[in-house]
């Protein structure tokens, strides 16, 4: 899947290890895997032992900046239901031994 945000063309290989912030500028965590379906992608999101699964939908992906490495989503109102109250993330994260971090 390519999608254009931040006057940029990207491919999803690209941002797997950005940092996901939902509407609220909460950090959820970390985009680990994408998951290829027969309508959207769903993107694997994780913090720590948990995942969240967010639909890469233009509604749900509001922007990627590949220069800071964050994607931001505004999450459907199911989300609670679903998930509960999503865990906001802080501190370091690590991915295929890469730090991410604000800088």
């Amino acid at each position: 899947m390519k999608l254009k945000n931040d006057n940029l063309k990207w491919k999803v290989s690209d941002i797997l290890g950005f940092e996901v912030f939902n509407q609220n500028g909460s950090r959820i965590g970390v985009l680990s895997n994408v998951i290829v379906t027969g309508s959207n992608d769903v993107w694997v999101v994780k913090y720590c032992n948990e995942e969240v699964l967010i639909p890469a939908l233009k509604d749900v992906v509001k922007r990627v900046n590949i220069a800071r490495k964050k994607i931001f989503v505004v999450l459907p109102k199911e989300y609670e239901d679903i998930y509960g109250q999503v865990k906001s993330a802080d501190g370091w994260q690590e991915y295929n031994g890469y730090f991410v971090y604000e800088d």
